[in-house]
Formats: C-alpha cells, structure tokens, sequence
C-alpha cells in the first residue's frame, strides 16, 4: 500500500505527454492527455500507474530532494562538456547549503549517484533518470510570426513573436540571428514565456548595415536559447531563406522554415 501511495503522488504530476518528433513547418500546441487523479482499485491500475512511473523517471523507485539537488547539478556538467564529471564532496555541499549533521542517508544508498573517494559521481541509472526529468521539465520556445520590412532606412526584421509549446516555462529567452561562417547577432530578448504562452512582438531589427544583407548565406537560421527553472539549457529555431534584390544584396525571406532543437 505504501508503494502505490508513492505511485499515486507521482502520477498527480504526469498531466501532461508530449510528443517530440514530427516537427512541422508550422508551430502547433501539442495534444495533452491527462492522467485523473483517483484512488486505485485494480491491480490494472497499478499496473498503469506503474509504467507512467517508469515513462518518467526511469525507474519505479521513490528518488529523494537531495538526491534531485545533486544529480541536477552532475548532469548539467554532463550536458556542457560530453563527460562523466567528478564533482568535489565539500564544494558541492556548499553550493547546496549542505552542513555537517545534514542526513544523507538517502544520498549514500542511492542508484541514481555515487561517492567515489571524496566526489560525487552520477550512475548510468542517474543520467537515464534525469533524461526523463528534464524530457518532462522542458520549455519548447517556437516562432509564430516574422515579418520583412524595407524603405528608405533599411531592410528589417520585425513583428518577431513566440510561443511557448512546451511542458514548463522558458526563462531568459535570447534570439539569434545566425549563418555559417558569421558572428551570430543577439536581436531580441524576452524575460520569460510560461507554457502555452505567448510574447509581443518584438522591436524591428534592421540588418541591411550587417553581413547578413550583403551577399548569400549558408544554414541562415533564427536560434532561440532558453532555460528551464532548473537552469537547464535548451535551444530551438527555424531556418530562414534569401532572396536576391536588383542592387546584389540579399532580403532575408519570410515566413520561418523548418522548426529545429539542438
């Protein structure tokens, strides 16, 4: 009875499922499906309250907060550099305001992370744990609108908005004009976009006085970065076209491309 208790707790929070493939040209809210908070009273049930379980974390097993502090900070060094980082003990207890007397049973029987010598270090099981985590944690910031405007001051981008397709809200929203071979421009900025949310439209950004007007381009791309409220790093973006003008510079086309995450 305690095991399903737990089961029950998590499955209050799966409410939402997403699906992450099939990207179309065009943003589209994604189809939810909700998991009814209700007493169980079948082993069917259980049954499928256990592979929701499963589905998000990876393993039925209960995962503690600590254990979530410190695996969230293993797997972020994880993502950044490619590698199984080593995390020093005492630095990362500081870090985590964990004092002396702290318990840390939960800490050191865990499958999800290991002390080696003084460092911690997180399992295959930790990092399959917090793909889920994250899958289940995840902003997905796409562009709704783009528009081109020129005259006598120039050739602009403006009107950009977003939106917000995902599963939780996207903070610190940076938008990136880029190509191969040039230096990426910072052109707008949006504080945050919780989910299903939408932004106002940008102020106009004129490109006619950069390299992106002046000749022909490879991979031309608007990329958006983003984070979660977990500091979790994500990216996405649609690609742009050119099309050449009489004077043999190049207007960026609208609308957007293909959607795209890195």
């Amino acid at each position: 009875m305690f095991k399903l208790n737990i089961l029950e707790k998590i499955a209050e929070k799966l409410s939402i499922a997403f699906n992450f493939s099939g990207k179309t040209n065009s943003p589209s809210t994604k189809n939810k499906s909700k998991v009814k908070n209700s007493t169980v009273g079948s082993i069917q049930q259980a049954h499928s309250i256990n592979n929701e379980v499963k589905n998000f974390v990876g393993s039925e097993d209960y995962i503690s907060d600590l254990e979530i502090k410190i695996l969230r900070e293993l797997y972020s060094v994880l993502k950044e550099t490619g590698k199984r980082p080593r995390l020093d003990l005492r630095v990362l207890h500081g870090k985590l305001d964990i004092v002396d007397g702290d318990y840390l049973g939960t800490v050191t029987d865990s499958k999800f992370l290991n002390i080696e010598g003084n460092n911690y270090v997180i399992t295959q099981e930790g990092v399959r744990f917090m793909d889920s985590f994250v899958r289940n944690n995840k902003p997905e910031v796409d562009i709704i609108s783009l528009a081109h405007s020129g005259g006598p001051d120039g050739q602009e981008l403006t009107g950009l908005r977003l939106i917000n397709n995902g599963s939780a809200s996207a903070i610190g929203i940076k938008c990136f004009l880029c190509a191969d071979g040039l230096e990426r421009i910072n052109f707008a900025n949006i504080d945050r976009l919780n989910p299903n949310e939408e932004s106002h439209a940008s102020l106009g950004f004129k490109y006619s006085d950069t390299l992106f007007f002046a000749g022909p381009l490879s991979n031309l791309r608007i990329v958006l970065e983003y984070k979660n409220r977990d500091s979790f790093k994500f990216s996405s973006g649609r690609y742009l076209e050119q099309k050449k003008r009489a004077d043999g510079n190049y207007n960026i086309h609208v609308p957007p491309g293909a959607y795209f995450e890195v």
